[in-house]
Parts: C-alpha cells; sequence; structure tokens
C-alpha cells in the first residue's frame, strides 16, 4: 500500500485528522489531494448516520448507514428511510430540509433530538 493510501485509511479510521493527513502527505512529498476538504468529505462520508427510535407503543427502530449512502437516499428518494407512521405529529419535510443541510456541512454528532409528549424519542446523528 502506498503512503498516500496509508494515511487516508488513517483518516478514515480516525487516527489522525485530515489536517495532520495533510501535514504528512506534504511533508512525505506526496502528492496531497487538490483540496483538504476532498480528504475530509471521503472520510465523512464513511461515517454511520444513525437514526433512533423508540416510540411511545413500545417500537423500537435504530437504523444504521453510511453517511454517502444516507445522502445518495435523500438526494433520490428526498426521504429518510425510516417508517415514517413512527413518527405521525412530526414535521417530516422540516426535519429532512434541516438533516440534508448538516450533512451538507458535513457536521457530526446530533442533528435532532425529540422527545416527544407521548413518549416517542428521535435521535438521528452521525458517529463521530
Amino acid at each position: 500500500m502506498d503512503e498516500k493510501l496509508r494515511i487516508l485509511k488513517m483518516i478514515e479510521e480516525g487516527t489522525i485528522t485530515a489536517e495532520q493527513g495533510a501535514e504528512l502527505m506534504s511533508a512525505m512529498n506526496v502528492n496531497v489531494p487538490s483540496s483538504q476538504n476532498e480528504v475530509m468529505k471521503n472520510s465523512y462520508d464513511k461515517k454511520m448516520f444513525r437514526i433512533i427510535v423508540d416510540s411511545s407503543s413500545g417500537d423500537k427502530v435504530n437504523i444504521q448507514f453510511p453517511v454517502g449512502a444516507i445522502k445518495k437516499i435523500l438526494k433520490v428518494t428526498g426521504k429518510l428511510p425510516i417508517p415514517e407512521q413512527e413518527l405521525e405529529g412530526f414535521d417530516l419535510s422540516s426535519m429532512m430540509d434541516a438533516v440534508s443541510e448538516c450533512l451538507d456541512d458535513e457536521i457530526e454528532g446530533d442533528f435532532v433530538n425529540v422527545d416527544a409528549a407521548d413518549g416517542t424519542t428521535v435521535r438521528i446523528f452521525v458517529d463521530k
């Protein structure tokens, strides 16, 4: 495996940051990607996007996809892969817009945390 792939793998695994990877590549005279955003995007797209829903009726939903897959699903369908009946009463359109913006901005951590009056909880996030 060449140096560039090793460094990119370290970034993907979270061993080093994208900035550290770019510095390492530069120090080793390895061709640095055209921008650090390219390295960070590749790493971000492989992080896990998670949706956890605990409904008041006892149903539990735990969905996990790579961020890159969720971006493609949202682009094609405009929806997240969650059972909408579990989210009755929620403004799904606004939620999808907010999630899409967070993914575009490569936000990590929690996007949506809802504790409904009926006891249903929803958590949408990207694992760091």
